[in-house]
């Protein structure tokens, strides 16, 4: 072993020479690697890994120092035997310290730094590569290069294959500053000839920088549904791995590959070599073979998409394409930022990080461009999307542990995007009919009994046995009591804190589905996503998925994949089991539980929670060999949710599943809901981004927490004084971000109340609490202030700057019951919702058979309208508005104001508010409207195709009539407060 990391060390001090002494005009190679050659490896031994706990780092002055983990014995002797042996081979003494800190964990070459040599890379390339048998990592950290592991087969291989990567995205002019020789050794032919290399019926097959350490295998084929398939591989005598997501989820759940081969002919031009189907409606491919380029024609000749770039390693892949000066590109999964991603740098990885713009809980490569073309990107694994950040017009996708599997819809209208995709993935199963309705659900405690006198409070959220603080703590019959008293329609009740699996609760259980069942509703619980505990019989460890560590120990709580910044549920080190859906006798003991909950207890449905913490950086252990680890993070709640949906849909009238998280094909099993954001203004209108981006992305049936999950300061009942919950716990706040959210729900297919904020029926019977700093709970936190009865104390009401506001004869108002208004709102919103009823099964059908989702953004309907590129993206004008179905172009006010612009595309128009049309001609209109708390922007497309919007029209005006008699009633007090 000494001898090896020797060898090692001697290889990098002979590439820091290089790194060193290279300029433009130096002669460089690596030890042992002339340019275009393969370096010399060491063979690796099998079994044979690398515990050797020792790094070499840079002190900060440009001299290395040998670290060794303080906790190994060991690791000093080892440490002091590196330091004599290499200064005896190059000269170079290297100071050994320990790690006072206790971070050193593994082997450690630091590449980078060297008397101002710098390499430099960004955070895309933290990969994972394989060399022999041997793992290794390059990581980066700051300015910093690590590469991990290495010992056994040689620095050279790990360094290779990092400057391989790097510089095929093309960094190493702008951020590497790698000299011009050194990119000579490394760096593959700029613009390659294409080496054709056979082609049948079905397959063109060609690499690239044949002959060079570099070389990329690739092949195109078609596959259908204007699907060109492009791929590639780095080894000529490997097969190409046509299991990507798409056929891993349809082969996993028993059915046939989705992507059917057509027969394809080719034909030679001088350079370009043109590829057809037999049929003219399919589009064409022209590659030029003599500087690599690959252009994708619609049938009607125009570029749908342009290839110019494709690398394939052992570590992993890369794709890069063109874009045009003023194209818009759509979709990449659910997102927070905007909808039109154009320019943004994108991780393509599901976290729980609420709505954040980093991340998103639902990750989906499909890229739909403005030309109503798209490219779908086949894979699971971890990859990095670049659509015109480092280049403006240019686009590309690394990808981790896995080679290029990219379709290219040659489409000339977004709506065949979606359908291929969908064709390919999967098309959503039509919900329930009652799912369309409202929802009601609560966060724990509320629910998690019967009546709210067994309701107690956590130690972790309030005061054992308190059980009221803003509105908490109610039990199901309360609940639905309150819903019941208030005339307030709802089809459903979600009880997330009951607990599924809790053996002694399901004689209540029972009882609770019974009496809501007698009601004609239907009742929900909650799970996280593949969680079962000891408490259900018939457990085996052996029917979870678990990991090996290195020293042998199987783990079958696997660590969250999650990111702490932007995340208040979540705390580090948090794990948690999931079911081996690969082990069918896991499989049968799972369900077969889930199918007596449904068949004999009566539970309609569930919310699975949690998806997006599925391990992936670790190697798991599947019952079934066969499945890979990579992709498992987004791989593994698209199939369990897939199943788990199978299951229960087969109740009759019954049979739902709601959805937070996961990858490629989760819009089969509706609904995805979008995850938690705050009960503020910008809270809703991320939401509706979010809903917007999922539909461009080829899920069409998606929900979320109306009007928000959370108050903007912090949950109910947890506070550090009123003035830190400012105003986004008092009612003049809450109740307009609630009356707003509600309005743009009543037009999305289904309504859903969750999360810590107040119900409904709360705005009609509460006030605003004051938090008493003499009274604190075990954490610290303020609670209300209470009169000498134990009575709540309510604050007067208060204006938007805190200030309180007097009524008419000059006295402050309490604020409790003030604003009962808001419930009245409500209740309207809800007969909307129900009177569009017929509107919303129309379309559902239609979204199940085209992937058309049922909330669009306007470009799938106006695309050659260039002005509803920025809708949802922050412009001047025509900011947060949709098309729901074609017949309602809806446009609601996100924010504490009562005006907004509003942009109509071409065509003829009705404001449902006052009754006016408008005929709009091809360059669009932009309407000043002013409207009221209580009203909504709402257009009717007197052109659209529905069988069932006309019908609609006079009852959803009579309801806008209805709400303009409530703004009537409002006092003005209460509107001075807003």
């Amino acid at each position: 072993m000494k001898n090896r990391m020797i060898t090692v060390l001697l290889i990098l001090a002979m590439l820091m020479s290089a790194l060193v002494g290279c300029s433009p005009e130096a002669e460089t190679t690596t030890a042992g690697t002339d340019a275009g050659e393969k370096p010399n490896e060491t063979p690796s031994t099998p079994g044979d890994t690398n515990k050797d706990l020792v790094k070499i780092v840079e002190n900060g002055e440009t001299q290395y120092q040998i670290v060794y983990p303080i906790k190994d014995a060991n690791a000093k002797a080892m440490a002091e035997s590196l330091s004599k042996e290499l200064a005896s081979l190059i000269g170079v003494e290297i100071p050994v310290v320990h790690d006072s800190k206790g971070k050193a964990s593994e082997y450690e070459i630091r590449v980078g730094d060297v008397k101002g040599g710098r390499l430099e890379v960004l955070d895309v390339y933290k990969g994972f590569g394989k060399v022999g048998d041997l793992d290794f990592a390059v990581k980066t950290v700051g300015n910093t290069v690590y590469v991990y592991g290495v010992a056994l087969q040689g620095i050279t291989a790990a360094v290779e294959y990092f400057l391989q990567k790097a510089v095929a995205t093309d960094y190493v002019n702008k951020v590497l500053g790698v000299s011009k020789t050194l990119e000579k050794v490394f760096h593959k032919e700029n613009n390659p000839p294409v080496s054709l290399t056979g082609n049948d019926e079905h397959y063109v097959n060609f690499s690239l920088s044949a002959g060079t350490l570099q070389e990329t295998f690739c092949r195109l084929s078609y596959t259908g549904n204007n699907g060109w398939r492009v791929q590639t591989k780095a080894n000529a005598s490997v097969a190409f791995d046509d299991t990507g997501a798409a056929q891993r989820l349809a082969f996993f759940l028993g059915e046939d590959d989705p992507s059917g081969l057509k027969t394809i002919t080719t034909e030679t031009s001088g350079d370009v070599l043109t590829v057809k189907t037999a049929n003219e409606a399919d589009g064409y491919v022209k590659i030029n073979t003599k500087s690599f380029r690959m252009d994708f024609y619609t049938v009607s000749g125009k570029v749908a998409g342009t290839i110019t770039d494709l690398f394939a390693n052992a570590g992993g892949s890369y794709v890069k394409g063109e874009l045009t000066d003023d194209e818009a590109i759509f979709g990449t999964g659910e997102r927070f930022n905007t909808t039109n991603q154009r320019g943004k740098l994108i991780e393509m990885i599901s976290r729980d990080i609420w709505s954040s713009d980093r991340s998103c809980y639902v990750v989906i490569p499909l890229l739909c461009s403005s030309r109503g073309s798209g490219i779908f990107l086949n894979r699971y694994e971890y990859m990095m999307l670049d659509l015109g950040n480092a280049e403006k017009n240019a686009w590309s996708a690394t990808i981790e542990e896995a080679n290029v599997d990219c379709y290219v819809f040659t489409t000339e209208t977004l709506s065949d995007v979606l359908y291929g995709y969908s064709a390919l993935t999967g098309f959503a199963e039509t919900p329930e009919e009652w799912s369309y309705g409202m929802l009601i659900c609560r966060f724990s405690p509320d629910l998690s009994q019967k009546w709210s006198t067994d309701v107690t409070w956590s130690e972790g959220w309030g005061p054992a046995g308190e059980s009221t603080v803003d509105g908490r703590g109610f039990g199901v019959y309360d609940v639905i009591a309150k819903m019941e008293e208030y005339d307030l329609p709802w089809t459903g009740i979600l009880a997330e804190p009951w607990g599924a699996y809790q053996e002694a609760k399901r004689g209540d259980l029972k009882e609770l589905c019974d009496y809501v069942h007698s009601l004609g509703k239907k009742f929900l619980v909650y799970i996280s996503v593949g969680n079962a505990t000891n408490r259900m019989s018939g457990f085996s460890q052996n029917y979870l998925v678990s990991r090996t560590l290195p020293d042998g120990t199987v783990q079958y709580s696997l660590s969250d994949t999650q990111d702490l910044s932007n995340n208040p549920d979540r705390l580090e080190g948090s794990s948690r089991p999931y079911i081996d859906i690969t082990n069918p006798k896991a499989v049968e003991w799972f369900f077969g539980y889930w199918e007596e909950l449904s068949d004999e207890i009566g539970v309609d449905g569930c919310k699975i929670d949690f998806c997006e913490l599925m391990p992936e950086d670790c190697e798991l252990n599947y019952y079934d060999q066969r499945m890979p680890t990579e992709g498992s993070h987004h791989w593994y709640p698209s199939a369990f949710c897939a199943m788990f949906w199978d299951m229960i849909s087969d109740k009759p009238d019954s049979g739902m599943c709601y959805i937070r998280g996961g990858g490629i094909g989760l819009q089969r099993s509706p609904y995805v809901w979008a995850g938690d954001q705050k009960r503020t203004f910008e809270g809703i209108d991320l939401q509706l981004t979010a809903i917007l981006s999922a539909g461009m992305s080829g899920i069409p049936f998606i929900s979320y927490d109306m009007s928000g999950y959370e108050y903007g300061g912090g949950r109910a009942g947890v506070g550090n004084g009123w003035e830190l919950d400012f105003p986004y716990r008092t009612l003049a706040y809450e109740s307009q971000v609630f009356i707003r959210g509600l309005q743009f729900t009543a037009f999305t297919i289904c309504m859903q109340t969750h999360g810590t904020v107040r119900l409904p029926y709360e705005f009609a019977e509460e006030g605003d609490l004051i938090y008493s700093k003499d009274r604190v709970d075990k954490n610290g936190n303020y609670l209300p202030l209470t009169d000498a009865q134990g009575n709540y104390v309510y604050d007067v009401i208060r204006d938007m700057k805190g200030n309180p506001i007097k009524d008419e004869n000059g006295n402050t108002v309490n604020s409790k019951g003030q604003y009962a208004y808001v419930t009245d709102v409500y209740r309207a919103y809800l007969k909307l919702h129900e009177l569009l009823t017929p509107y919303i099964t129309e379309y559902s059908e239609i979204a199940c058979q085209t992937g058309m989702p049922l909330m669009r953004h306007l470009i799938l309907h106006y695309q050659d309208d260039k002005n509803v590129y920025a809708v949802n993206n922050g412009s001047s004008f025509g900011d947060s508005e949709y098309m729901f179905g074609d017949a309602f172009l809806v446009a609601p006010i996100l924010n504490d104001g009562y005006q907004r612009e509003v942009y109509l595309p071409e065509g003829k128009w009705m404001d449902l508010n006052t009754g006016e049309e408008y005929v709009v001609g091809a360059e669009g209109k932009i309407l000043n409207c002013t409207v009221g708390l209580t009203q909504l922007p709402v257009f009717y497309n007197m052109e659209n195709e529905s069988e069932t919007a006309a019908d609609l029209l006079e009852g959803i005006m009579e309801i806008f009539e209805e709400l303009n008699k409530i703004e009537e009633s409002i006092p003005d007090y209460i509107k001075n407060a807003l």
